[in-house]
């Protein structure tokens, strides 16, 4: 019996096993390359929606977008003229791996209920489900030069995903205008414990038993290092975070996020950043191994 998906959250997972049409560092550079450019298209498209039906604010989150997306086809290209003195292969459309992006039917949604933050949520996953592309190559490239590079680009998808997320989390604050009434204490070694729990129960009831069981040893770990040594004092209050694993790591995720960037000292911030990498990394696992 497989975990169910949680009511209400969407699951970022790949739908097709990418691996086996990367077996050179040409087809690497241009398959990143024509997943990049297809990304920045579909924006482009869902911007031009969003003016069309008259939401300025919400093409130009898209536009903004757009413009990171071309800052990654940049750095592919210049790394491509490093190691191989010329640019990428162009590629078809037909050549992108399939279910890495998905626009999640946005388009199709009333523009009085798209805002900024889920503009930016499907952003996310976007760059999560990349990252879950690229891991596969790493673990399974036909050689140790493209199982490398391609950790690289997973490592450049997760520091993507980690930028969008913040700026997320900023448009979900600036959205927000009533702030729960009730408050609790975060306690982040229980958090890290209750993840670690529910990841073992996951565990026994997936066919993926081995990769929950190593994700949950290593929430396991996070708490016991927490609970010894503790992110920052007095630990913070705010609204109860969610109970549901995915939910849960996602809150945690932008809990370090916000920590990394807002802790007193240089040491914390950098923990807390650390801390959010393995979080934002987590996620997209759990995501990806997640069925419906």
């Amino acid at each position: 019996m497989l975990p169910r998906k949680p009511e209400g959250l969407p699951m970022t997972r790949l739908t097709s096993e990418p691996t086996a049409s990367i077996r050179s560092m040409d087809e690497l550079l241009a398959v990143a390359m024509a997943m990049e450019k297809e990304t920045a298209e579909r924006y482009a498209g869902l911007a031009e929606h969003m003016r069309t039906v008259g939401h300025q604010d919400l093409a130009e989150v898209f536009d903004r977008l757009v413009r990171e997306e071309n800052g990654h086809i940049d750095l592919v290209a210049n790394w491509s003229r490093q190691i191989q003195d010329r640019a990428p292969e162009v590629r078809p459309p037909e050549a992108v791996p399939r279910g890495v992006f998905d626009d999640e039917g946005i388009h199709l949604v009333s523009p009085e209920l798209v805002d900024a933050y889920r503009s930016l949520a499907v952003a996310v996953r976007n760059e999560e489900r990349a990252f879950a592309f690229w891991s596969y190559v790493a673990a399974y490239g036909a050689t140790a030069e493209i199982r490398k590079a391609a950790e690289r680009m997973a490592s450049e998808e997760l520091e993507h995903a980690k930028t969008l997320r913040r700026e997320r989390r900023k448009a979900f604050f600036k959205n927000r205008h009533l702030r729960p009434s009730v408050q609790e204490t975060y306690d982040l070694s229980a958090l890290e414990m209750e993840v670690c729990t529910r990841l073992e129960e996951y565990a026994e009831m997936s066919g993926n038993k081995k990769e929950y069981r190593d994700l949950a040893h290593e929430a396991r770990t996070l708490s016991l290092n927490l609970a010894s040594d503790a992110l920052q004092e007095p630990a913070p209050v705010g609204p109860a975070p969610p109970r549901s694993l995915e939910a849960l790591c996602e809150w945690l995720a932008d809990y370090y996020i916000d920590a990394g960037e807002h802790l007193l000292s240089q040491a914390a911030r950098d923990r807390a950043q650390a801390l959010a990498t393995i979080a934002v990394k987590r996620l997209a696992l759990i995501r990806n191994l997640g069925r419906t």
